[in-house]
């Protein structure tokens, strides 16, 4: 499924356009989050990079 909606980082609108934002020319990207797997088969690199980051303990 591909998804239609952007929103801008800049000035936090969405729109439909995929290249640039119509209001201030700022960068798009899909606001939403990737589809969850109960098989997911990179979890445990996932977890390895949070806690090498310090999110998790």
């Amino acid at each position: 499924m591909k998804w239609l909606l952007r929103r801008c980082r800049r000035c936090g609108r969405y729109t439909l356009r995929r290249d640039k934002c119509p209001v201030c020319g700022g960068e798009l990207y899909v606001p939403h989050p990737p589809r969850f797997s109960p098989e997911d088969r990179y979890v445990a690199y996932r977890y390895q990079a949070k806690k090498k980051a310090g999110i998790i303990r």
